[in-house]
């Protein structure tokens, strides 16, 4: 079965997020993506946050998991770590989600989010924003 892996960033109480318009929606959600074949939940989250944010992280601890709902990955697991940007020029990603005709559809921005209003957005998923409003 295969895994994905997102960084939690908090900084003065706001979480680094990525601003999806995508389809018609607007959503918000943590970065990273896939395990690779062969990589770690660390090594895959590290390779994730250089190719979408442009920084360089440190993992901690595993925050939140939960299986997919989303009809396309039902039953994948998904892993969420806090994390901390240790170097990098946070803006500067230059994966796949930034290039022209990769097959990748709608926008990418990255925004910092207060905490407290993760409750009032469509922030996904929609359990690890509740987490995240009472926890941190």
């Amino acid at each position: 079965m295969s895994e994905r892996v997102r960084a939690i960033i908090v900084k003065e109480n706001k979480l680094l997020s990525i601003k999806r318009i995508k389809k018609g929606e607007t959503f918000w959600c943590c970065p990273g993506g896939m395990v690779e074949n062969g990589e770690t939940h660390e090594t895959a989250l590290k390779r994730e946050c250089k190719e979408e944010l442009g920084v360089d992280i440190e993992l901690s601890d595993l925050f939140f998991k939960m299986a997919s709902e989303k009809l396309e990955t039902k039953g994948q697991m998904e892993y969420f770590y806090l994390a901390k940007i240790i170097s990098g020029e946070l803006g500067s990603g230059n994966g796949p989600e930034f290039q022209k005709d990769s097959g990748y559809q709608g926008s990418y921005q990255l925004e910092w989010l207060d905490i407290v209003d993760i409750s009032n957005i469509d922030f996904r998923p929609s359990q690890l924003g509740q987490a995240l409003t009472e926890n941190i």
